[in-house]
Parts: structure tokens; C-alpha cells; sequence
């Protein structure tokens, strides 16, 4: 009887809770899917730029500098993720070649972060930051005619907003 009752009371007043809550209507064009290509980039500048049909985001203010405020507490801290090693040697020709391999990368990929780097006896060329496996895959299958000892690694990444 006390579950009926509760029951009735959370119908009823349901309705006058939502129409409490202070909302602006927010008309915005729909955008596809986010992935990782798409690092550093606000949802709800996405959606304000996307093309196509359209959605509404029905929200208060609240939640929007709210969602903000997180992303930039999380800035510089690392995640679990995967990069791809495309360039790895120790021969004499390495350096140049690990350089003319970053600028070939950037120029062909400027959405992806190249990062070249040098341990001990080897030069390295990594692209990317990605969530998860299957994204750097997607570039893997891009880039293996041209590069055909790259290979997806785990590696921490940056954190980024979804």
C-alpha cells in the first residue's frame, strides 16, 4: 500500500518538477558520430556546426558549464589508449627518415598529433591518440601501403573530451 502511494505521488508531481527547472531551447544542427579524429573539440560546438538534419537540445545553462568545467579539470591527465608506431630504426639514416616521416604524417593527417622521438638506440615516429583499438585501425588501414611495419601499440594518451 505505502509502494501505491509513492507511486501515485512521484506521478503526480513529476510533471511540476520538470516545469520547475529553468531551460532555453537550443535548436542545432546534427553532427555525425564523435571519434577520436576528433580530439579537443567541444559536443556542443559539434553540433552547432554540423550538417544535416538537425537536433534539439532541450538543457539548462547549467549543464553545459557544468560539462566545460569537467573537461578542463581533467586537461593533462593521461588515459589508457593507443597511438601507432609507423617509423622505428637505429641505422644511420634514421634521424632524417624518422624527420621526413613526421612531416609526410602531418602534412597527409593534420586532425592526427605525430610525435617523433628518440630512446636509446632507436628514432621513432608514432600518429595518433586514440581511444580505442579499433579507431587506430581504421589508420592502419590507411597508411599500410605507404608504411608497411606500422602497427597499433598501447600507449598513454592525453585525456579528451567525448
Amino acid at each position: 500500500m505505502k509502494n501505491l502511494i509513492a507511486i501515485i505521488i512521484l506521478v503526480v508531481a513529476l510533471p511540476f518538477a520538470a516545469k520547475a527547472q529553468d531551460t532555453t531551447k537550443v535548436e542545432l544542427p546534427y553532427a555525425s558520430a564523435v571519434d577520436s579524429s576528433l580530439v579537443n573539440k567541444s559536443v556542443f560546438s559539434l553540433l552547432a556546426t554540423g550538417e544535416g538534419g538537425s537536433t534539439v537540445i532541450d538543457q539548462s545553462d547549467q549543464v553545459k558549464s557544468s560539462f566545460e568545467r569537467y573537461i578542463a579539470s581533467r586537461r593533462g591527465s593521461k588515459h589508457n589508449g593507443y597511438k601507432i608506431l609507423v617509423y622505428s630504426s637505429n641505422s644511420k639514416e634514421a634521424r632524417g627518415a624518422s624527420s621526413s616521416i613526421a612531416s609526410s604524417l602531418k602534412s597527409k593527417y593534420p586532425h592526427l598529433n605525430v610525435y617523433r622521438s628518440f630512446k636509446t638506440p632507436f628514432f621513432m615516429v608514432h600518429i595518433g591518440d586514440f581511444r580505442t583499438k579499433v579507431d587506430a585501425m581504421k589508420i592502419v588501414g590507411e597508411i599500410s601501403s605507404t608504411y608497411r611495419q606500422a602497427k597499433v601499440i598501447k600507449s598513454p594518451i592525453g585525456w579528451y573530451a567525448f
